[in-house]
């Protein structure tokens, strides 16, 4: 199975830049995958869980988002500090419409057309994959890994003072990087907040939903999928012990784990179960 790299133009002539890898034989919608905060489409396990999607006879399509700071470049350092620093959850769930648009109207180049999507998140990018699956008709199910419970997570000191310098600073350990996000983040996670924020919006999902967490989440920790699953009226909750946020892989990525395995092996089995 070949990868294809290409470019999608998003909303406001955003960049998306991602890649395509297909099955001998499709049996199934085309896989859309999202990644999280300092994550990119190349970033640890995605190309290997790609190629498991493609492998199961999914088109899959993993891509950087606008504001993930991230150009074509495979792996590196954050080349577009200032896409970074401008970034939103509304972009985000923008950006990933783009993409589902696109698998629908045959603009992903070497893929067919396709009336309907599945949807794959991890961390931030399973709230955003969520998001988008509420409110976009195309998609016909949706997996979240470690998934954000709440895009408004940020305690009433730490938005103060976000707010008063105009950024926050996040510290990339992968480059060693820090780099700014804008005050209209925040703004933006307080309009999800006064909206009802995850929990609203997942209680009107009515397309079938997986969520898997690792017991030993240390970054996002595993109640805030069960507390997901308890107001998802379609949701199916996977708790894997022993996993953690990343489920054992690391970047660069070496070989999988059990734990990944295992999370693979049930995200397969959920979207196939989809099939007619």
């Amino acid at each position: 199975m070949n990868t294809e790299d290409f470019v999608l133009e998003g909303y406001d002539g955003r960049k998306l830049w991602a890649s395509l890898i297909l099955p001998p034989v499709a049996e199934g919608p085309p896989v859309v995958m999202a990644h999280g905060l300092l994550g990119f489409k190349d970033w640890a396990f995605f190309p290997y869980l790609a190629a498991c999607f493609a492998g199961a006879g999914f088109p899959t399509i993993r891509f950087n988002f606008s504001g993930s700071g991230m150009g074509p470049h495979r792996d590196g350092p954050f080349t577009d500090l200032t896409g970074f620093e401008n970034d939103t959850i509304t972009r985000q769930v923008e950006d990933l419409h783009a993409v589902v648009s696109a698998v629908r109207s045959g603009r992903i180049p070497g893929c067919a057309p396709s009336e309907k999507a599945f949807l794959w998140g991890h961390s931030r990018g399973g709230g955003v994959a969520l998001l988008t699956a509420v409110r976009d008709p195309a998609v016909a199910a949706v997996a979240s890994w470690a998934p954000i419970s709440r895009v408004m997570r940020y305690p009433h000191e730490t938005a103060q003072d976000w707010r008063r310098r105009g950024y926050q600073v996040i510290e990339s350990s992968r480059t060693g990087q820090s780099l700014k996000c804008s005050s209209a983040f925040l703004e933006d996670a307080e309009k999800w907040a006064r909206e009802g924020d995850l929990p609203v919006q997942v209680h009107r999902l009515t397309v079938p939903a997986l969520l898997v967490h690792g017991s030993e989440d240390a970054s996002v920790p595993p109640a805030e999928s069960e507390s997901l699953a308890a107001v998802c009226p379609t949701s199916q909750l996977v708790i894997l012990s022993g996993a953690d946020h990343k489920f054992g892989a690391s970047h660069p990525f070496t070989d999988p784990g059990a734990t990944l395995q295992e999370a693979v092996r049930r995200t397969v089995g959920f979207f196939k179960g989809q099939l007619p």
